[in-house]
Parts: structure tokens; sequence; C-alpha cells
């Protein structure tokens, strides 16, 4: 069993702790766009769209395929400090999302 400063990981902190290394890649192709009041990524030749809020539109942002997981939490926490405790749960979920719907993918 891995152990993390000396003490055992269950599997699910374990797996959670290779998650939080991942880098958050953007499928190539889809756009995010500002349409009257909704914020739409989309791909043009595909019928995959997703319908996102200003917060979720920031996390789209922030997926630039150089940033881990953890540091796209680490930079909202310090943006929001007030919801720190939400960000992280909310921005897996999220994410997701975005890997369920095959926009997004973690290497």
């Amino acid at each position: 069993m891995p152990v993390f400063f000396g003490h055992p990981l269950t599997y699910r902190t374990y797996l959670l702790a290779k998650m939080y290394q991942k880098i958050v890649q953007l499928k190539p192709g889809f756009f995010l766009e500002r349409m009257d009041e909704e914020i739409v990524v989309y791909h043009p030749t595909l019928t995959t769209s997703l319908y996102l809020n200003e917060t979720g539109a920031l996390v789209w942002q922030l997926c630039d395929g150089e940033r881990t997981l953890a540091e796209i939490i680490e930079l909202l926490c310090r943006m929001y400090p007030e919801s720190a405790q939400r960000i992280g749960p909310e921005v897996i979920a999220l994410l997701g999302s975005f890997v369920a719907r095959q926009v997004a993918e973690l290497r």
C-alpha cells in the first residue's frame, strides 16, 4: 500500500492524489462562445455542446494543457478564498463532466 507522509493511503485517496497530478487537456476543435446570457462550449462539426456559467467558463479557460488539476484548484482558491472549501469538489465534478462529454482529458 502506498504511504504518504508516513501514513498509509486508502486506494481511493491514492487515486485522488494521482488525479490531482494530471494535466487537464481540452480536445481540439471546441470553442467557448458567449451568446446573450449563456456561455456555450461547442464543436462545429460534432453534436457536442455544453452550457456553462461564469465559473465554468473560467475553469474552461484555465484548462490550457499545461496546468494540473491541483494547480487549477489552487489558483481558483486564491482567487475566491471565501469559497475554498467548495472549489475542489466542484472543479472535480465539472472536469468529470468535461471528460464524460469527451471535450477534455486528463493526461
